[in-house]
């Protein structure tokens, strides 16, 4: 039987200044047109670990 935990890290976090459109959807299920000027980015790592005596 082998334990693993796993621990997310986040080394980098920016936001990427661009003018974008995007499609929203509205309450009546259809979209709507708006522009966005930028976008959140997050670089993550996923670390697992594990017991390797066995």
């Amino acid at each position: 039987m082998s334990t693993t935990s796993e621990r997310f890290v986040k080394i980098l976090e920016f936001r990427n200044f661009d003018r974008f459109f995007r499609f929203d959807q509205s309450d009546r299920k259809t979209y709507k047109k708006a522009i966005s000027d930028g976008v959140n980015v997050s670089v993550v790592l996923d670390m697992v670990s594990r017991n390797t005596s066995e």
